[in-house]
């Protein structure tokens, strides 16, 4: 029997306008015992995500592990953080969040409980002339919000690189797409954005320095956080999202995924289909291995983002990592992957 899904009804009823099913509807049979409650697993509706998520429904993992699966999108930096600590959803997988720390302090009842992308995807665009991160100083920097993921993220680069932030003029232009235009049209010198535009010919350069995953490798990009109501009540669907998971990424970082994955992106992008960036995104995939099968992540690991954001002041203390975090199930879901 397949489960059903009444859209409006879930938006009212949670008080979250803007939640909606992603494309494709992902719930299935309850074929194991993981299945007897549905998880709902929530991410915002970006490019990658969605790739992520028709790339799920196509292989079905779902499936094999028995899941009875939901997938909503909330759509901002917040929504999905926002969806679960508001009951409307249970876990989210793969939209990275850089104050899931900061939100938890603040008492939402929602803890850390693995990763998605473990290795951050972004690196620094610029103007042909700057080679290298001190020449940022004096220069105009695009990224999002104040203490946003692309801000925090620069700030926390030139910390390690010993160059001086305060020298550098930030501004606000929204998300990493926006960022990059923002460099192209001449409104800033460089900017923080997504590696997706490696293969752009718009005459801009990455800064070798800039990349993030080589710069800031213990910072995990996409944490996995869940609902403490679901970590008590859904543990072992918890566990069998985490195997699905597991095994999407595992798969995903295999050259047997290339076709499958430019079938999915393209299926997202139907009326203009970006080759260009699809490739850039498979060929990082593949070279620098930012997923892993295996989901938890590590006490140290927790540690440096804890530290991280009290250094850059959006969290005011450190907390035990068991106080933020529950690795138990990702650490499980590997068991049953092997």
């Amino acid at each position: 029997m397949t489960n059903t899904f009444n859209r409006r009804i879930f938006l009212r009823g949670a008080g979250l306008a803007g939640l909606s099913l992603a494309a494709g509807g992902l719930t299935l049979p309850h074929i194991a015992r993981a299945a007897s409650t549905q998880i709902k697993i929530v991410s915002n509706p970006g490019l990658e995500n969605a790739t992520l998520n028709a790339l799920m429904e196509k292989q079905g993992y779902f499936k094999k592990f028995g899941v009875d699966a939901l997938v909503l999108e909330a759509p901002g930096a917040t929504g999905p953080f926002d969806a679960i600590a508001a009951g409307a959803g249970d876990v989210c997988m793969v939209s990275g969040y850089n104050m899931v720390l900061s939100r938890i302090e603040q008492g939402a009842k929602v803890k850390i409980v693995g990763a998605g992308m473990k290795k951050a995807a972004l690196t620094v665009f610029a103007e042909p002339g700057i080679g290298t991160l001190a020449d940022l100083k004096g220069k105009t920097v695009a990224v999002g919000p104040k203490l946003g993921l692309l801000h925090a993220l620069m700030l926390q680069l030139l910390k390690e690189k010993r160059v001086d932030a305060t020298q550098v003029n930030f501004v606000d232009k929204g998300s990493n797409d926006q960022a990059y235009q923002a460099v192209v049209k001449g409104e800033a010198d460089a900017c923080c954005s997504s590696i997706s535009h490696l293969n752009d010919k718009d005459g801009l350069v990455a800064v070798g320095e800039g990349n993030m995953w080589e710069a800031l490798p213990r910072y995990t990009f996409q944490t996995a956080y869940a609902s403490d109501a679901a970590i008590a009540g859904k543990r072992e669907g918890l566990v069998a999202v985490m195997a699905a998971y597991g095994s999407l990424y595992d798969y995903l970082m295999t050259p047997e995924a290339q076709e499958a994955f430019f079938a999915a992106r393209q299926s997202i992008q139907k009326k203009k289909f970006d080759e260009a960036s699809a490739k850039a995104v498979w060929d990082f995939n593949q070279v620098q291995r930012p997923y892993t099968k295996d989901l938890s992540v590590s006490d140290g690991d927790i540690d440096y983002m804890q530290d991280m954001f009290i250094g850059l002041g959006s969290l005011k203390q450190k907390h035990p990592v068991d106080a933020v975090a529950d690795i138990s199930m990702a650490r499980d879901a590997a068991k049953l992957l092997g």
